[in-house]
């Protein structure tokens, strides 16, 4: 490394953290805080009728999927017992339409049109609505096999009964879906996608039903019976009717995570959740880190006396990056921060010092051996990076597979950890190794006692 390189290495770092914090300051940001900070609300899913402990289960992870698309970070979905599921959800501002959506069965069928009777018709008087009780669940699963009878508003406002055969085709066969603007009726419908299995099967239906029409219910509401002008053999389709933008991006989020195996009904008493408790062991938390963190560069000052105002430095600039990034995630992604992310930035604390000792030691051996600071600064760090790279490469692997495999809070931990590892070798690559070669320039840093090393140098020369 030269002087050059070595200025414009830190240089770079002081540009990001302005730039960073210029945004973070024009925009007002702020970390978000999760469940167990800012407080939220809790309820609980009752599923109707009965269900086994497998549903339960594949239903818990349908609505943590939904829960996650909605942009709701750090969620708690847990199933309890056969008929419950448990959902803690941060600071939400709309709990309704979020609990319609994770409770939503989103059972789509695509049936054939037999009749449609307006009034007037002969048979409309007699002809009886089909009125399904989602309490009873063997009944509401049985009519899939049923001929019904639901109602749709006409073009004219009259209420129209539509009279449909079998279902044929269930929404498991979608394979994604989303809103988009419906010009020819100045609102909003859903498109999608099919599987690849599906595609054969939906072109076989529409083949045969060519020149009738083809009823889309969706919870047994009729959204649309279109004609079938021609076969469909792309493999997409969509669903048009009186959808606001809202409605249409909450219908194809349901669809496109899954229809849930089981009807479920909120429990009408949610529960508002405090954030006092946690801000209290925010606070508590805090004062332990501060004071950890003092410790730690007392300790690094009395063992590496100037170099430990390098390691002093080091983790300013990263408790800056941290707190940057942190906020930054909360405005692009929602994401939030709860006491397990806190937890995972106090450890990370320890890694960072970690590598400065690594390095440092590597510089003590150079001095203790009759060398200058100046000729050892890029000797010692290409030996030490090896060793802080297989480091933080082991804990950004583990924060990774607890991040996949874990749940909930922890999820927060392995997140802020795996950031935390990535910051440390950035930081000890373009911040701290070129801190230490350019004072190693200066006649001062060359002394034996100003990295912490004692009389057994050159003879007793300390």
């Amino acid at each position: 490394m030269n002087k050059r390189r070595a200025v414009a290495y830190i240089a770079s770092v002081v540009v990001v953290l302005m730039v960073m914090y210029a945004f973070i300051i024009i925009y007002g940001l702020s970390p978000k805080l999760g469940l167990d900070l800012e407080g939220g609300v809790s309820v609980t899913l009752q599923a109707l009728g009965e269900a086994d402990k497998d549903q339960i289960e594949k239903a818990a992870d349908i609505v943590r999927n939904r829960v996650d698309a909605l942009g709701l970070a750090e969620p708690v979905v847990a199933a309890q017992g056969d008929n419950r599921i448990l959902v803690q959800i941060p600071g939400i501002q709309d709990t309704e339409r979020v609990l319609s959506i994770i409770g939503s069965t989103a059972q789509l069928q695509f049936r054939e049109v037999l009749e449609v009777l307006a009034p007037g018709d002969e048979n409309y008087d007699t002809t009886e609505v089909t009125i399904p009780d989602p309490n009873e669940l063997e009944t509401y699963q049985a009519l899939k096999d049923q001929e019904i009878v639901l109602t749709k508003e006409g073009p004219d406002g009259e209420e129209l009964k539509v009279r449909m055969g079998p279902t044929r085709l269930t929404g498991d066969i979608i394979a994604s879906a989303d809103a988009a603007v419906d010009e020819e009726n100045a609102g909003y419908r859903i498109v999608f996608d099919l599987t690849d299995e599906a595609s054969q099967q939906f072109g076989e239906l529409t083949t045969e039903l060519q020149g009738k029409q083809l009823a889309i219910v969706l919870d047994y509401q009729l959204e649309s019976y279109p004609n079938v002008n021609e076969p469909i053999t792309e493999g997409n389709g969509e669903i048009t009717g009186d959808f606001t933008r809202e409605e249409a991006r909450d219908l194809a989020l349901v669809l496109k995570i899954g229809a849930l195996p089981v009807e479920f009904e909120p429990d009408p008493l949610v529960e508002n959740i405090s954030a006092t408790l946690g801000r209290d062991s925010l606070r508590q938390g805090l004062i332990a880190g501060i004071l950890g963190l003092i410790l730690v560069v007392l300790f690094m000052i009395s063992i590496y006396r100037g170099l430990g105002f390098v390691t002093t430095l080091a983790l300013i600039v990263f408790g800056l990056f941290v707190y940057g990034i942190v906020c930054l995630l909360g405005q692009i992604i929602d994401w939030k921060l709860t006491l397990a992310g806190i937890a995972g930035i106090v450890v990370s604390i320890g890694i960072s010092a970690d590598s400065s000792v690594v390095y440092f030691e590597r510089l003590k051996e150079e001095v203790r051996d009759g060398k200058t600071l100046r000729s050892s600064a890029d000797r010692a760090y290409k030996s030490a990076f090896r060793t802080i790279i297989a480091a933080d490469t082991a804990t950004f692997i583990t924060a990774f597979i607890l991040w996949i495999l874990a749940m909930g809070s922890v999820k927060g931990f392995a997140f802020t950890l795996g950031i935390a590892t990535i910051l440390d070798v950035v930081i000890s690559y373009f911040f701290t190794h070129p801190t230490v070669y350019l004072l190693s320039r200066l006649e001062v840093y060359n002394k034996p006692r100003f990295v912490g090393v004692g009389r057994e140098v050159l003879g007793g020369e300390s």
